[in-house]
């Protein structure tokens, strides 16, 4: 839980600030795959990148850490649910949409709320 909650945050930011995965990767000298591992949860950036990883993003290192103590309006709900579906093994695609779905338009409301700051 906590790597999805802090990669849900790298991508929330990284979205705020406008860069694809490929962009930000370049600026931290490591692969658009390894950004995406981040952003799904999969793996979590090397401590020593933390801080550059933070002021690219526009925060700081504590937050980043801290990401998985905040309630990203609804993120845990979400989550839960595409892990129960994952577990599934008929009509999972279509339900992951549609939890994704409901993903992007968090996503969309939280990076309009960061921009209005």
């Amino acid at each position: 839980m906590f790597n999805e909650k802090v990669g849900a945050y790298i991508m929330i930011l990284r979205k705020a600030k406008k860069h694809t995965q490929q962009e930000l990767a370049d600026k931290l000298g490591v692969s658009h795959q390894a950004v995406s591992n981040w952003e799904r949860g999969e793996s979590m950036p090397d401590i020593s990148m933390l801080p550059k990883l933070a002021a690219l993003l526009g925060t700081t290192t504590d937050n980043i850490l801290s990401a998985d103590q905040d309630d990203f309006g609804g993120f845990d709900e979400i989550l839960e649910k595409v892990r129960i579906v994952k577990k599934r093994k008929k009509n999972k695609d279509a339900e992951i949409l549609e939890y994704l779905n409901d993903i992007a338009a968090k996503l969309n409301e939280i990076i309009v709320n960061y921009n209005k700051d």
